[in-house]
């Protein structure tokens, strides 16, 4: 109980005060700063630009998949591919025989068709 009373009675001054910080001579921060440039020159010399394959299953999966002009593609079975087709089908006919046929149809841009 001693201790615990000595620590209830230390003054707000004293409380205050931070210990300040070990003074490090201007030489070994010299040295610390020698080494941290070292060591960054050695990484740099390290570096590769090339392309590495990290994970043989990921290339191994992306070769499986389908692509159309590069990009993948979404696999869709044979019933959900007829559906697809009815729908595209009757989204063209109905393009030709409405009067704003005329008008470019921007609502098939930057949708990646689908492999079937």
């Amino acid at each position: 109980m001693d201790a615990f009373n000595r620590l209830l009675q230390v003054s707000s001054s004293e409380v205050a005060v931070v210990p300040d910080a070990p003074a490090v001579p201007a030489a070994s921060r010299g040295k610390e700063r020698e080494a941290r440039l070292m060591r960054y020159r050695e990484k740099r010399k390290n570096r590769r630009f090339d392309k590495t394959i990290r994970y043989a299953s990921r290339k191994a999966y992306a070769e499986t998949r389908p692509r159309i002009k590069g990009r993948f593609a979404k696999r869709c079975s044979s019933a959900e591919a007829e559906a697809e087709d009815e729908a595209l089908l009757e989204h063209e006919e109905a393009a030709c025989f409405s009067p704003a046929a005329s008008a470019p149809a921007a609502s098939s841009d930057g949708v990646v068709p689908s492999f079937c």
